[in-house]
């Protein structure tokens, strides 16, 4: 495979297997059935009906009964010919991530989550953004875990018990989530790349491919598992903590998300400016621009809402080669769409394989003007890329 992988292709081929709809009632009463009454579970989160130890409990029994089901599913696609393609999609890839999507749900659920299902028990756009998300949180996305914050908050100060109606693609949480699905992507294609020489060694080539499902997924889900019960610890999705919601199915059909950044349609067009001008220095900073470095730029003026004129001005100052003054004090204040900055700028960097130490230097600059310390996100820089020794090109 030489192209990269959408993440949106590979989600709509899991989304295609039979099974990877979770019921949520169904789940909870079923799961929690040992541990005391489940009367109330339709409309009460679990966390507000059992304690710590139980939660825990059930959550990671969930863990690792999927961890064994991956792990044995990506042994037998480890086979040469053992498994077809599910449309442009390897189908041991969307195996995986059909595990990954239903472990994610019935997190969700187990930490007081919506319904992500719609009264006709199918995935709507909004619950495809909230599996994007909660994706992005089990690979390390640090915007995924500020927006599942956030997102999850407003969830519970409106009292949802289904997902809002509204698509998220209407409100300010759609440019994170477009993000967090394009680094998803990326990652993917990587790590799909460093593990498919395996699979030119019959029956070896399953072990290998097993034994590092292993070892990617469980720490995958953990990362959810802590990001969820971190959140179901500091708001509540239906009332008060241990209260039952009186409320009527009625009552959740008009709930509307709220656009939780500051300032006008102007102010975010701006800032999608500025955040592009950002990623072109970074880019070039090393004096070399690598073909894929211009189409990821490229790509994200395309499909940016910025004016003609204003997609024309980037485009002349990607192929300048000057690096442009940049003022980001825009991003104050718009805490989401400064790690979104951030995210990409390390998107970025390692696009091509390689950080460079110059590069390094810009994005902790960046970072710092933006409110970061270093260990804020160093995190987006680890991984098997050794820096190089370049000298660094006054910012």
């Amino acid at each position: 495979m030489s192209e990269l992988i959408s993440w949106d292709n590979l989600m709509e081929n899991s989304l295609k297997l039979p099974g990877i709809k979770v019921n949520r009632d169904e789940y909870l009463k079923d799961v929690f059935r040992s541990y005391g009454d489940i009367s109330t579970l339709s409309e009460r989160r679990p966390v507000d009906v059992f304690g710590d130890v139980i939660i825990d409990k059930v959550a990671k029994a969930s863990i690792n009964k999927h961890l064994l089901g991956v792990t044995s599913a990506s042994a037998a696609a480890g086979i040469p010919g053992g498994f077809a393609m599910l449309g442009t999609v390897p189908a041991d890839l969307a195996q995986y991530y059909y595990h990954v999507v239903i472990i994610a749900q019935k997190l969700g659920y187990i930490y007081g989550w919506p319904d992500l299902l719609d009264e006709k028990q199918q995935f709507s756009e909004s619950s495809r953004n909230i599996l994007t998300l909660f994706v992005g949180v089990m690979l390390g996305a640090g915007a995924a875990n500020k927006a599942v914050t956030e997102v999850g908050k407003k969830l519970s100060m409106q009292v949802a018990k289904r997902l809002p109606q509204q698509a998220l693609t209407k409100t300010a949480y759609y440019p994170i989530i477009k993000q967090v699905g394009k680094w998803i992507g990326m990652k993917v294609t990587k790590e799909t790349f460093a593990k498919g020489a395996s699979k030119f060694i019959p029956v070896l080539g399953g072990v290998l491919s097993g034994g590092l499902t292993f070892f990617t997924f469980k720490p995958m889900a953990n990362k959810l598992h802590a990001k969820l019960k971190e959140d179901a610890n500091s708001y509540n999705f239906y009332g008060s903590a241990g209260a039952q919601d009186s409320r009527t199915e009625s009552d959740y059909e008009d709930v509307q998300y709220e656009d939780f950044t500051n300032g006008s349609e102007e102010v975010k067009i701006n800032i999608e400016f500025v955040k592009i001008q950002a990623l072109i220095n970074i880019a070039k900073i090393d004096f070399e621009l690598h073909n894929q470095e211009i189409e990821f730029i490229s790509n994200l003026v395309e499909d940016s809402e910025l004016c003609d004129d204003e997609k024309m001005a980037l485009v002349g100052q990607l192929h300048s080669k000057d690096l442009v003054e940049i003022d980001l004090s825009i991003f104050l204040g718009n805490d989401l769409y400064a790690l979104t900055l951030i995210e990409s700028l390390a998107s970025l960097i390692k696009i091509d394989g390689i950080i460079k130490s110059v590069e390094k230097i810009y994005f902790y600059k960046i970072a710092r003007e933006l409110g970061f310390t270093r260990d804020d996100v160093s995190d987006m820089l680890q991984e098997e890329i050794v820096p190089d020794d370049i000298t660094a090109r006054p910012v």
